[in-house]
């Protein structure tokens, strides 16, 4: 086994990203990247919600989005080191993750009212629900049990959030839910 420099170790993880990246046949791995990637930017926003909120649920919100970035951080590594257990490569630059995250943020949206902040963590969390629901079904299909199980367990954690912040908002569950 040859040794590889820093420089051809990365240039053949990025020739396979290219091909776990096929959104023909996408892998359960590369999926589950889109995950991590979501996890990053969810760290971040939830951190400028914890800051700048304000109103009459500052308290509250203010625990309630250090809880949230907390938990964002363990499952981040938790399902990152998953993805190094199965010999893959999970995101672990900045350029990656704004790359291949599904979700949005901005830096106007600190000066959002409370209940916005709280809407759009929802809206996060719904959309990184969903790619873990694909993760799932790609890591049944490719035999990755254990990716499988955290992955199922993460869309539990997701959707207790959901209710309890949509509960915060006065709403069902699924209310507002798009199908």
């Amino acid at each position: 086994m040859s040794i590889l420099s820093p420089e051809e170790a990365l240039k053949k993880e990025l020739e396979q990203d290219q091909v776990e990246h096929d959104h023909h046949h996408p892998t359960a791995a590369a999926m589950t990247n889109h995950v991590v990637a979501n996890l990053a930017i969810l760290w971040t926003k939830l951190h400028q919600y914890h800051w700048y909120v304000k109103g009459s649920e500052f308290l509250t919100l203010h625990e309630k989005f250090e809880q949230l970035y907390r938990e964002a951080a363990n499952w981040y590594d938790k399902i990152a080191e998953t993805l190094l257990a199965i010999d893959a490569k999970p995101f672990s630059t900045t350029e990656q993750n704004m790359k291949y995250t599904f979700l949005e943020e901005s830096a106007a949206n600190k000066y959002l009212p409370a209940h916005d902040m709280v809407a759009n963590i929802v809206d996060d969390f719904r959309m990184t629900r969903d790619v873990v629901q694909r993760a799932i079904k790609l890591a049944q299909e490719q035999d990755q049990p254990v990716l499988e199980d955290v992955l199922i367990d993460f869309k539990g954690y997701l959707e207790k959030e959901i209710w309890m912040l949509q509960a915060f908002l006065g709403k069902t569950a699924l209310e507002d839910e798009e199908e």
